[in-house]
């Protein structure tokens, strides 16, 4: 995968994480992609951010739920400024 980290004035570093297919799941895959992820938005000084997807969107296999469990893993926690959307924001702040 690759990965882009894009600077703006206002937010500083962000990582605007759209879409990750993994075809084998249970097999770790998943988790080492985030795993790098964090640790190159750690080594740059951004946050991620991402919306979980959820069944019947796209390419989604899982369940909205399942997923921001997976993402709690790596400390992502509901983005404050989406709290009225209807499918909820999830950000990871950088680990110094």
């Amino acid at each position: 995968f690759e990965l882009m980290v894009t600077h703006n004035r206002l937010v500083g570093n962000v990582i605007e994480l759209i879409w990750i297919i993994v075809q084998n799941r249970k097999q770790g895959v998943g988790t080492a992609i985030m795993r790098e992820l964090c640790e190159f938005a750690d080594r740059h000084s951004a946050e991620i951010r991402l919306t979980p997807a959820s069944r019947g969107d796209y390419a989604a296999i899982t369940s909205r739920a399942r997923l921001i469990r997976f993402y709690k893993r790596f400390d992502f926690v509901l983005d404050k400024r989406k709290a009225g959307e209807i499918i909820p924001g999830l950000i990871r702040k950088p680990v110094s």
